[in-house]
């Protein structure tokens, strides 16, 4: 039998953690001559005869408060005054913190309805509350508060630190050395639930039942794939926001609040696809469809790409083809039409972005028995994610003249109506979307953004009778 030892136990969570952001520590072990991880192996109590090691995972919290109190607000930030009416009425301690004057002016419409809620019982007279409890002593002992691989932090533990302790138990050998197989990980004080700033949506005026039957709603949305998400956001985005953890039920439960009949999401990292996104919306009724790009790249100790993910609700369509666009290989086969190495190898290596698209051609299903000889409802939806690049608005006309064309053939062979949805990186104007929704673009425009001359022999337009959703709004 080999020996498995632990290597490393880290907990990715960067300087900051926070309340209600889940905790999932990523922990390597060595078994013989190969790695293993933490899903490899069982947890401690599963009834496998044949699982000689199992893992006992265990989550502790400090009984001694460590550091300064945060601001209510911008928990990032160190609280520098405390508002006073918030301890005479007894509201929670943590509550009662601001960074600054300005950020407690600015906050007091939200901050004021604290002190009209009924008081905590728990709390002294004098306002402090379990932030402020722990023991006299400067030495730590600590409370299991979760068992398992992961644990979201409560507001219990609040101005505590948590402790990680995994170890590898054998059952063959349970009295044996344990030297290298226990590991302990130690995180930062935990901080209040982060508050994240209000956004400005355009209300909907709702359908009227009336005119409902026949008409279906459809969402395209861009995820963010948690390999993008990185240091390129840290000027423009706390780092709590960017977990993961935090993110996937954050989008899950607005995704859901729209109730769409079809779901269009880009940037679909391609683990997340299979172990969150299908099994969770599956649960509530859709069924998807997946197309992620060709290259995988290797992030947080795995391989995988983003890719686009088309969800439909099985009570309202059913799948009859799905096409998919890889647009390097349109790349591939624009290039062999070049006589000239040298621009051959400039366009592929202008063109090979590994974008893709997904094309879906459903068929609606209609309430009630179904009349013999009735025609069939079908619809024809585009899922894409243009390149990004503000550069290279070449490659974004481009890529959306090799969508319209793919489009044309499927229209050409049925009269289907067509929705083309997408994150197409392009503003109104630019010629990208002046060929989705004219058909055409002026040539001197072309011109203008075609450094290596390989769109003017381009056919750049297209005959699909296709309205921007936003232009009404």
């Amino acid at each position: 039998m080999q020996h498995l030892s632990i290597l490393s136990c880290k907990l990715p969570t960067g300087e900051n953690v926070y309340c209600g952001v889940t905790l999932e520590p990523y922990t390597l072990l060595k078994r013989g001559d190969q790695t293993v991880t933490v899903d490899d192996l069982p947890e401690e109590g599963t009834q496998d005869a044949s699982a000689v090691h199992q893992l006992r995972m265990r989550w502790y919290r400090s009984t001694v408060p460590r550091g300064g109190a945060v601001c209510s607000v911008h928990p990032d930030r160190e609280a520098s005054m405390q508002c006073m009416v918030c301890l005479r009425h007894r509201v929670a301690q943590h509550l009662s913190y601001h960074c600054s004057v300005d950020c407690l002016k600015s906050h007091w419409h939200l901050h004021k309805d604290y002190h009209k809620q009924q008081p905590n019982p728990s709390i002294g007279e004098n306002g402090y509350d379990g932030i402020s409890k722990g023991t006299s002593t400067n030495v730590d002992s600590w409370v299991e508060v979760g068992r398992g691989k992961t644990y979201t932090p409560c507001t219990d533990d609040v101005g505590y630190v948590l402790k990680f302790e995994i170890s590898v138990v054998d059952r063959l050998h349970p009295y044996a050395d344990h030297a290298g197989r226990t590991a302990v990980a130690v995180t930062a004080r935990v901080r209040p639930t982060p508050n994240p700033p209000a956004r400005q949506l355009v209300q909907m005026v709702p359908m009227s039942s009336q005119h409902a039957a026949g008409r279906f709603t459809i969402l395209s949305y861009n995820l963010l794939a948690d390999l993008y998400a990185k240091a390129d956001f840290a000027s423009t985005c706390p780092a709590w926001c960017l977990h993961w953890h935090y993110r996937k039920r954050n989008l899950l439960r607005e995704l859901l609040a729209y109730r769409a009949d079809i779901l269009c999401l880009q940037e679909v990292q391609s683990d997340h696809y299979t172990e969150y996104w299908a099994p969770e919306l599956q649960k509530v009724g859709y069924i998807a469809i997946y197309k992620k790009k060709t290259t995988e790249i290797y992030t947080d100790n795995k391989y995988a790409i983003d890719g686009c993910a088309t969800f439909f609700r099985k009570d309202r369509f059913q799948l009859v083809k799905k096409y998919e666009v890889e647009f390097n290989k349109a790349a591939l086969s624009l290039a062999e039409s070049f006589t000239n190495l040298q621009q051959k190898k400039a366009a592929l290596n202008r063109l090979l972005k590994d974008n893709v698209a997904l094309i879906a051609v459903l068929e609606a299903i209609e309430p009630g028995p179904s009349e013999s000889g009735s025609q069939r409802t079908l619809i024809c939806v585009a899922n894409t994610h243009i390149h990004a690049n503000p550069e290279l608005n070449d490659v974004k006309l481009w890529q959306v003249h090799t969508l319209l064309k793919g489009l044309e053939k499927i229209a050409a062979s049925a009269d289907i109506p067509m929705l083309v949805a997408g994150d197409f990186n392009s503003l109104p104007g630019s010629p990208a979307h002046t060929l989705l929704v004219n058909g055409k673009v002026d040539p001197a425009a072309v011109h203008n953004i075609d450094p290596l001359g390989f769109l003017k022999d381009q056919k750049l337009s297209h005959s699909l009778p296709l309205l921007s959703a936003y232009a009404a709004m």
